[in-house]
């Protein structure tokens, strides 16, 4: 074979697999982008929304500085699954095939008998081949009679589907939060998740309020960004309302547009809360309107959750 032509086939061959790295490698992103953040039933019933209540289990993986308001102590047990809806014949065509066991649990136990105030979490994830194991430790303390300030520390391990090299992967991460009770109806919060950056993709900044309209009608609303890009375009929002029908018993329901994820999506949820044990239930519908979920067109994933929390 002459040496030009040689030259010429090693050429294209050699460009052809930096093509294919290429294309993996971009593969990986976006699928590693699929991993969802961990909700709580109270959290999936309004749509994410929460940065600014003042809650005892949501302060592990929202907004931290929650639990400096509480006193007491309590444990919870936090669970949902994913289903699909309306499986695209898309799928069908390319073969692939959605998982079938794709859940999450949680377990979470918070101390407020202290000057610092917060707990401890451990949560589970298993959604579409990937998995992520996280504990959290959480502190809080007043600044003064209305505002606090807290802080939380995350160690992730997350595996990847068997067709990665890498499929295993240790963080630790940070999030500081701080909450501010203007007045008996109204109360404000911010939180920035992952100020450091370890999480490629998953930093965000987080302002909520939450305003009683009435003594059994609460509003609640977030805004948020990825802070490192283009707020303009990598932003969230989040709204939600909660009714409370007689002394223990609440209807919650909300709606959240993230165009970071590009996905969208509606929750609904009922709780029981009595003066020792609570229990919630909770559905949450996501459907997808870019190209960075594993979703076809016109599919939805619902996820149902169901939890019970011990106060003592």
């Amino acid at each position: 074979m002459p040496l030009v032509i040689q030259k010429k086939f090693l050429y294209i061959f050699l460009m052809k697999k930096v093509y294919i790295l290429a294309i993996l490698g971009l593969m990986g992103q976006s699928s590693w982008a699929q991993i969802r953040d961990f909700q709580t039933t109270r959290l999936n019933s309004t749509a994410g929304a929460g940065v600014a209540s003042i809650l005892s289990t949501e302060a592990a993986i929202l907004n931290p500085a929650a639990s400096a308001f509480f006193d007491g102590s309590s444990m919870s047990y936090q669970s949902y699954s994913t289903s699909l809806q309306k499986e695209s014949s898309l799928r069908k065509d390319a073969d692939d095939d959605f998982a079938k066991h794709n859940r999450s649990t949680g377990y979470f136990l918070a101390d407020h008998s202290g000057p610092l105030k917060g707990g401890l979490a451990y949560t589970q994830q298993d959604e579409n081949n990937y998995e992520r194991k996280r504990m959290v430790l959480h502190g809080a303390a007043p600044m003064g009679g209305r505002a606090s300030m807290g802080v939380s520390y995350n160690y992730i391990q997350d595996k990847l589907p068997r067709d990665f090299s890498n499929r295993h992967k240790v963080n630790h991460a940070f999030s500081v939060g701080s909450s501010f009770i203007v007045d008996p109806k109204t109360i404000l919060g911010l939180v920035v998740i992952d100020p450091t950056r370890t999480l490629p993709g998953e930093e965000r900044a987080l302002a909520g309020f939450q305003y009683t309209v009435a003594d059994r009608f609460i509003l609640i609303g977030d805004v948020g960004a990825q802070y490192t890009e283009d707020v303009m375009k990598k932003y969230l929002w989040r709204a939600a309302a909660q009714i409370n029908i007689f002394s223990d018993f609440f209807l919650r329901g909300g709606r959240f547009y993230d165009n970071i994820r590009e996905t969208k999506g509606t929750g609904w949820g009922a709780s029981w809360i009595g003066p020792r044990l609570g229990v919630e239930f909770a559905q949450l519908i996501t459907e997808q309107f870019g190209e960075r979920s594993y979703l076809y067109q016109e599919e939805k994933l619902v996820d149902t959750s169901l939890s019970v929390l011990i106060k003592f």
